[in-house]
């Protein structure tokens, strides 16, 4: 493969329909990037372990909130301005384990004075995937593979410097991701008209752009210059609450 050797990689990941999607780079300005599909984050982990991987940047929240909001995700969503919608904001902590939408928004209501909405909700499956599989001792600036949180929005709106203008879901909107990702991942578009995925359902085309997203700011973080939001925060059980970008 083109992206670097078994000690010189990074990744993003990115939760689809079906599984997982994986966008691997190396390191530096400029690396390739390959795709690939996986049924669980447990599965994709495994991999990035193997290849002895630097860095994954995980899009999806991983340290939950007690009954304040995390201050992550209120940097982040003053950060992405006219696009904060883009961000939901992290369920807490107790409705982790909730069975359905209406006990969760029953159990945020109780411990934070407000609702859940359905869309935030509909995270937990794979939030629980994420922690299931990574201990916090994942995070630390010493582990290999370094895993962290992203929001994809906040690492557009850090890379091309302003938030991205479109929505993700509109033609405009990816043109103008791609347009920020070539700069640093050459043949991107290349690469994602040329991945397979034997026996996934093929992701969405906004869900690769994010994968590699998050693969661009693994690579910052691997090379300790990425931006921390809600720096220092943990949750109850040990996880930190930050964005990287």
């Amino acid at each position: 493969m083109g992206t670097g050797s078994v000690r010189e990689l990074v990744a993003g990941a990115d939760g689809c329909r079906g599984g997982w999607v994986m966008a691997v780079t190396g390191p530096g300005g400029g690396s390739p990037v390959e795709f690939s599909g996986w049924p669980s984050f447990e599965a994709l982990w495994t991999e990035a372990c193997r290849r002895e991987m630097l860095a994954v940047g995980v899009d999806m929240p991983i340290g939950l909130p007690g009954s304040e909001r995390r201050t992550a995700d209120i940097e982040a969503r003053q950060l992405l301005g006219p696009r904060r919608s883009s961000l939901f904001w992290t369920p807490p902590l107790c409705v982790l384990d909730a069975a359905d939408h209406a006990e969760a928004n029953r159990r945020s209501r109780q411990r934070t004075a407000r609702g859940l909405s359905a869309q935030s909700f509909a995270l937990m499956p794979k939030v629980r995937e994420v922690r299931d599989a990574l201990e916090p001792r994942a995070f630390a600036a010493e582990a290999q593979p370094r895993a962290a949180e992203v929001h994809p929005e906040t690492s557009f709106a850090v890379l091309a410097e302003r938030p991205m203008s479109a929505s993700k879901k509109q033609r405009a909107g990816i043109d103008e991701r791609l347009e920020a990702l070539t700069r640093e991942l050459p043949g991107i578009g290349e690469a994602v008209a040329g991945a397979s995925w034997p026996g996934l359902p093929r992701p969405a085309l906004d869900d690769l752009l994010d994968a590699a997203a998050a693969a661009w700011t693994a690579r910052r973080l691997a090379v300790g210059a990425a931006l921390c939001l809600g720096e220092g925060e943990t949750d109850e059980t040990g996880y930190p609450m930050n964005i990287w970008a």
